[in-house]
């Protein structure tokens, strides 16, 4: 994970770390609670922080930006993403707080940054980044920033991204190593309750099992000490997330190259479903090469390789809920990757499953 992390350390890629892999890019008002979406009420709970909030500012915000980027910080559902400019702040948020599933770390390119923002921000036309004005401790701390989403429900796929997917058993560990470098709650939030659960985390540490040393011995037989730092410092290497395994393995892109892989769903029976996956070319090249589709492990046949027909290759499956489709065309080597579970016009039931 560090040399994957290293080639994007030129200051023209944002990071977000995520307790969970399977959690996508979509900002909180955008996603569904309990079957229920906030959305319609954005305006609502907004205006309503604004009015209720006022007693308990030391200073007022002094446009809709800096109250958008407020709102977010405390936890009201908005249509701002959370970034950061530091891998090492968005693998703290993404190791912290969720023990029973793999984590992830989002590496998207910097979009365009919104110089002019105008006074609304529900106005944008288009993602942008931007560096909020009403700056908090924490904030500055984090290296922060934010990314505006005019369709916030709509999951954000720019080319290029790509997921590092943290192996669950390994969180624990990486807490110790941030900890050691610097990253850790009193640093990230720099007030009483971080240094709070700071102080709780370090007896947690001291508490924990050091992994036996397996480097090479030294000279007089005892492990060499900087044999020592160099593997107790070495980062885990990603794995496949397992609920979904080929997720972030091909590009989280289903348009790429001028081809583009989409799919139909219907039910045939309750809790069952058909999808016909489809795979052509969107611009006067015509496909002739076979196309390697590649399902969840859960299927007989997980690798399935179809001959084009008319310029398309297709392939139904059957299955109870929504999974993650990575194809690979033979013809040029381009890969797309098609997430059921975000598919527009799919069963709602499927999508949730």
């Amino acid at each position: 994970m560090q040399k994957e992390i290293e080639i994007h350390l030129d200051g023209t890629w944002l990071f977000r770390g995520v307790t969970s892999a399977r959690y996508g890019l979509v900002p909180t008002i955008g996603r569904a609670r309990g079957g229920t979406s906030f959305l319609p009420q954005e305006q609502e709970i907004f205006a309503q922080f604004r009015r209720e909030s006022i007693p308990m500012l030391s200073s007022r915000p002094v446009d809709m930006w800096e109250w958008l980027a407020l709102a977010q910080h405390y936890g009201i559902p908005t249509r701002l993403l959370d970034w950061s400019e530091s891998p090492y702040v968005s693998l703290f948020f993404a190791i912290w707080g969720n023990d029973d599933e793999d984590a992830g770390i989002y590496i998207a390119p910097r979009p365009l940054e919104a110089r002019d923002l105008g006074a609304d921000p529900f106005a944008v036309k288009e993602v942008a980044f931007f560096y909020p004005g009403y700056v908090t401790p924490r904030l500055v701390s984090q290296r922060g920033l934010f990314t505006i989403h005019p369709d916030p429900e709509a999951t954000y796929r720019p080319p290029g991204i790509t997921q590092i997917i943290i192996d669950k058993a390994t969180k624990m560990d990486f807490r110790r190593k941030l900890d050691t470098l610097g990253f850790h709650h009193a640093s990230i939030f720099p007030d009483l309750d971080g240094l709070s659960r700071r102080l709780v985390a370090l007896q947690g540490f001291r508490l924990m099992p050091r992994p036996p040393f397996q480097g090479p011995p030294g000279g007089d037989g005892t492990p060499s000490r900087v044999q020592r730092v160099s593997t107790e410092t070495e980062i885990p290497k990603t794995k496949i997330n397992p609920r979904d395994p080929q997720k972030g393995q091909w590009g989280l892109l289903p348009r790429r190259n001028g081809w583009a892989l989409t799919a139909k769903v219907r039910e045939i029976e309750q809790d069952w479903y058909q999808t016909n996956l489809l795979l052509t070319s969107e611009t006067e090249k015509k496909l002739t090469g076979k196309v390697v589709f590649y399902l969840h492990d859960s299927f007989k046949n997980p690798i399935r390789k179809i001959s084009p027909k008319d310029g398309k290759a297709e392939l139904k499956t059957w299955s109870y809920g929504a999974f993650t489709v990575g194809a690979m065309i033979e013809q040029d080597g381009t890969t797309l990757e098609l997430d059921l579970a975000e598919l527009e016009g799919a069963p709602k039931r499927f999508r949730e499953q």
